[in-house]
């Protein structure tokens, strides 16, 4: 028995390398799920983004189809509204869900509901000029987000 050395690991050995491979693997899966939450969040985003220009382009082209001014501006009052890329007029606000159709527009009657809603908001400054406030909000994980476009309109005939 003199001269003979076991080799091999022990037990507290493997633990203690079996307790760093944890830490590690940990690490690796909790970033990987960061990673993925950050693409998903920078994607609706984008699309709030998107939808928030496109209330703000609707609502220029509604004003740019009513040549006068002052019958537009007596037609809207201050207050909160809809707008969808296919109606020329402003719709009456409701906590409504845009839906997504099959072609991939948003809009309020046709598709399946979104996790985005729209609201227009109008202010009458002065009677030349008017604050258009669009608020897009969206749902991700039982958290609400919010991105607000503000522009302002004005009588530039």
């Amino acid at each position: 028995m003199f001269g003979y050395k076991k080799n091999g690991f022990s037990l507290i050995g493997v633990i203690i390398a079996l307790f760093v491979v944890a830490i590690g693997l940990t690490g690796i899966v909790s970033l990987a799920s960061i990673s993925l939450k950050s693409a998903t969040t920078s994607e609706m985003r984008l699309i709030a983004s998107g939808l928030a220009q496109e209330g703000v382009e609707i609502v220029r082209n509604i004003r740019r189809g009513n040549a006068n001014w002052d019958n537009w501006y007596s037609s809207i009052g201050n207050g909160n509204y809809r707008v969808q890329y296919n109606n020329t007029n402003l719709i009456s606000f409701a906590e409504t869900p845009l839906k997504l159709d099959g072609n991939g527009y948003y809009q309020y009657t046709t598709g399946n509901n979104s996790s985005f809603y729209r609201r227009v908001n109008f202010v009458k400054i002065s009677a030349n000029e008017i604050k258009l406030t669009v608020e897009i909000k969206w749902k991700i994980r039982d958290q609400w987000s919010y991105l607000t476009v503000e522009d302002h309109l004005w009588n530039w005939q």
